[in-house]
């Protein structure tokens, strides 16, 4: 494996990814910056849109002094995803122009072996990690397609893969619970959530569910911000979704955030609804670790349940050939 120390001076780190490529990486680094002490500041760039890669330049060209201040992350596993490459070939562009040849030495490429994206970094001369073997981009958040990109930003991912291995019993039980209310009508599950720093996380939920399972509709609500515009749905359409709440345990007492939690919980458990709560000793790399595992060990199960075929995701690779045929 290349040493990724180089990487780690810098100050300003660019990800290049979108879905399964960058969803889990973001996902823990959105959580953990309000949580430790963070120096870097990560830009998740996931599609090529116009005005986001002008707010690049201008950032770049105001920002970052030398090119030893940044990093490049470029991940995909088929390394031919549309987006990824129009946008890693627009943020290159524009490293490129300040500082011309030496900020190929500061570009890492994250993608299966002889793809497009990894061919590109070979004529380059830029570092190259291999995705590890054939696993999913939902299903890859232990990988070293995240695991690179989070180290290289200075969290602890030996914390993050050994909450992986903290593994908790009831991911059967609540796969049961999901799919016995699914029978009876429950099509949604709404993962809501009651920490703004986890909305990301709900969102890697999110596509885990949709891709792997493609039956429920996974939503993301955010607490207290989406009572005051969804509660009517949530309470007098109770047949229609599963709940999961998720919060942490160190949320402060007493505050607006807890107590909005702790209202919903009891309201949920007077109309007999059904949920289940997730909470988090504290929002740290192991019990994130610990929860996305446990996320994974349930949709897998449900999948059991459901009869479908976890690893599959006909629908999104015919999104991605007619954008080829474009």
């Amino acid at each position: 494996m290349p040493d990724l120390e180089k990487f780690k001076s810098a100050k300003i780190i660019f990800v290049i990814g979108i879905g399964g490529s960058d969803l889990a990486s973001k996902a823990v680094w959105n959580a953990m910056t309000l949580h430790k002490p963070v120096t870097k500041k990560i830009l998740f760039l996931e599609s090529p849109d116009s005005r986001e890669y002008e707010e690049v330049a201008n950032f770049v060209n105001h920002q970052i002094a030398v090119p030893e201040d940044v990093t490049m992350i470029a991940v995909s596993k088929s390394g031919k995803t549309e987006e990824t490459l129009i946008a890693f070939h627009k943020t290159f562009d524009i490293l490129s122009e300040k500082f011309g040849v030496p900020i190929n030495e500061r570009v890492l490429v994250i993608s299966s072996p002889d793809t497009p994206l990894s061919k590109l970094a070979e004529e380059k001369g830029m570092v190259k990690l291999d995705w590890e073997g054939d696993i999913g981009g939902r299903f890859s958040a232990f990988t070293v397609a995240h695991t690179a990109v989070l180290e290289i930003a200075g969290l602890d991912m030996q914390k993050f893969i050994n909450g992986k291995k903290e593994r908790r019993k009831d991911s059967e039980e609540l796969a049961g619970k999901i799919f016995e209310n699914y029978k009876n009508g429950a099509e949604i599950l709404d993962i809501f959530i009651f920490n703004s720093e986890l909305e990301d996380l709900g969102k890697w939920v999110r596509q885990l569910v949709a891709e792997s399972l493609a039956t429920l509709t996974p939503t993301v609500s955010l607490g207290p911000v989406d009572l005051h515009s969804m509660l009517e749905l949530y309470l007098e359409k109770p047949e229609t979704r599963f709940t999961i709440f998720i919060k942490s345990e160190k949320e402060i007492t007493g505050s607006v955030n807890a107590k909005s939690y702790e209202n919903m919980v009891a309201e949920y458990e007077k109309r007999s609804l059904s949920f289940y709560k997730y909470e988090i000793a504290e929002i740290n790399e192991q019990e994130l670790g610990k929860f996305m595992s446990f996320m994974m060990e349930m949709v897998l199960e449900l999948a059991k349940l459901l009869g479908v075929n976890p690893y599959d995701q006909s629908e999104v690779e015919n999104y991605k050939k007619s954008l080829h045929n474009l």
